[in-house]
Order: C-alpha cells, then structure tokens, then sequence
C-alpha cells in the first residue's frame, strides 16, 4: 500500500530529504518546466513556517563560471559526483545562493502534482556542505540562514 505524499511528506520531512517536482527556474529562455531535484535544508522543518530548498544541476562548469564571474564565494557551488550520491547519474552543483521557499502545503502540492519524494536522504557531510555555503552566500537573507 503507498501512503500518499500529503500523509508521508509532512511527517517524514527533515533536513536532508530530496524530493523531485516540475520546476520553471529562473531561466527567462525556459519554455517548459523541467523535474528537478530539491533537498530540503532547514534544521526543523516540521516546525518552521517555511521550508527551504536548495536544487541541482548537472551544468556544473556553467556554475562555476557564474561564481568566477561575479565573485561570489566558490564555497557556495557544491559539486556531487554519482560516487557521494547514486541517486545522480552525473556529477551534479548546487548553487546555495539560490534558495527556494514553500509553505508545506505547497511543498506537497508540488510534489503530487508532478514529483516524487523515493529517494534516499542526502549524506549529512553533503547538506552541511550546502548548509555551509548557503550561510557564505551574500544573497541570502539571515532570516533564511537562521532556519539552517
């Protein structure tokens, strides 16, 4: 029997779940939203009014040119190799000076509507490196790091 995701997410939710929805970015060139894999960072998500998310990306060099080129902390890109977390099949960043926020309900929203959460939480030593680099970040508000 599968529970359903407005069952399951708000009591399994922690700091390090992945879960996968549709998602149009920032990309103003997008023409259609693409899954993309979030993990959720907050240190009690089951509590806080919102749920923080950082997502990946495999264009990794492009996210490493952006950093160079505006300056931006290196520690703020975290590189994934598919050896650290299986569920990538390629090496994959997450650029913590994106964060993404969701109330839970619409977390699990966008979760029935076009996602899924069957995938195996994110190795602690990878979230405290994205938590790290989301507190080195200049773009992100301290209301938001204060949640980490």
């Amino acid at each position: 029997m599968d529970i359903p995701i407005d069952v399951r997410l708000p009591i399994c939710i922690e700091q390090g779940v992945v879960v996968n929805f549709s998602f149009l970015g920032q990309d103003p060139k997008a023409e259609m939203p693409k899954n993309r894999y979030f993990v959720v960072v907050n240190a009690n998500p089951k509590t806080d009014s919102v749920i923080i998310l950082v997502t990946s990306t495999t264009q990794v060099a492009k996210k490493i040119e952006y950093i160079k080129r505006t300056g931006l902390n290196a520690e703020t890109v975290v590189t994934v190799t598919p050896a650290e977390f299986a569920v990538f099949s390629k090496e994959t960043a997450f650029n913590c000076n994106d964060v993404y926020e969701y109330s839970l309900d619409e977390l699990v929203k966008k979760v029935e509507e076009s996602g899924s959460m069957n995938y195996p939480k994110l190795p602690t030593s990878i979230t405290n490196k994205i938590i790290a680099g989301i507190k080195a970040s200049p773009k992100v508000r301290n209301e938001v790091k204060k949640l980490m």
